[in-house]
């Protein structure tokens, strides 16, 4: 594993009860999505639909939750005490959530494709998965999680809910379109380390735009349709949603 050195001097920190904590602002904007996330995990298991797309897709939000709690905490506030390998529980929890979100789209679109081509989309997410694990440990790289994040949130994500909504005007499908354009401003932001200063940096700034994201990732979650068999309307679970 490549480690990357770095000189905790020059990183902005404060010192709460004797405790020093690195970038505190990344800290706080880092639990700032994961408060989001455990919103919409709680919120869509009110729902109580049990087709496993939809338990895919809470399940993201939990993992999601996880990964920025995480990487807030152990991958920027206390990463003097764990280093660079203290990153990559949130980096890989970030992957799980990704590949859940992804495989639930798959789900999505499913019915509406021969069974061959299902099967191999479902196949290719855990020969996705597995390949960017290895490669995240061996290089402890940030860049390897944001190409993942890219390739399932932009790539499969996306484009899967393009062709349902082509064929089935979901209006899930249009949160995640709102979710994906927040994600690329995130994505580019964080690139190109636009900042206001040590105190709210790029990784804040991006943060805020993804924490956007990640709700509109959770209404796309509450108002997609499941095209099989056990089909749920969308008028369906908002009254459900309401009745809790």
């Amino acid at each position: 594993m490549n480690e990357v050195a770095i000189d905790f001097s020059k990183v902005h920190q404060i010192q709460l009860f004797g405790i020093t904590i690195l970038e505190p602002s990344t800290v706080i904007s880092s639990l700032m999505m994961t408060v989001i996330c455990i919103y919409a995990f709680v919120h869509l298991g009110k729902l109580g639909r049990a087709h496993r797309m939809y338990r895919q897709i809470q399940f993201f939000f939990l993992f999601m939750g996880i990964a920025t709690a995480i990487g807030g905490v152990l991958g920027h506030g206390f990463l003097y005490l764990t280093g660079q390998p203290g990153k990559i529980p949130g980096w890989f929890a970030s992957m799980i959530a990704v590949a859940l979100f992804e495989r639930a789209a798959i789900w999505h679109i499913k019915p509406l494709l021969q069974e061959r081509n299902g099967l191999i989309l479902g196949w290719l997410n855990y020969v996705e998965l597995a390949v960017f694990f290895i490669l995240t440990f061996i290089t402890l790289n940030f860049v390897v999680v944001e190409i993942h994040a890219f390739y399932g949130l932009f790539l499969m994500l996306f484009l899967i809910e393009i062709y349902v909504y082509k064929k089935r005007k979901d209006p899930g499908s249009v949160n995640i379109f709102i979710a994906t354009g927040l994600g690329a401003v995130s994505a580019g932001l964080h690139a190109l380390k636009f900042s206001f200063g040590p105190w709210f940096n790029y990784n804040d700034i991006s943060h805020i735009s993804m924490g956007a994201s990640i709700w509109f990732y959770y209404q796309g979650a509450r108002h997609m349709t499941y095209y099989g068999e056990e089909m749920i309307k969308p008028e369906e679970v908002l009254e459900s949603e309401s009745e809790n």
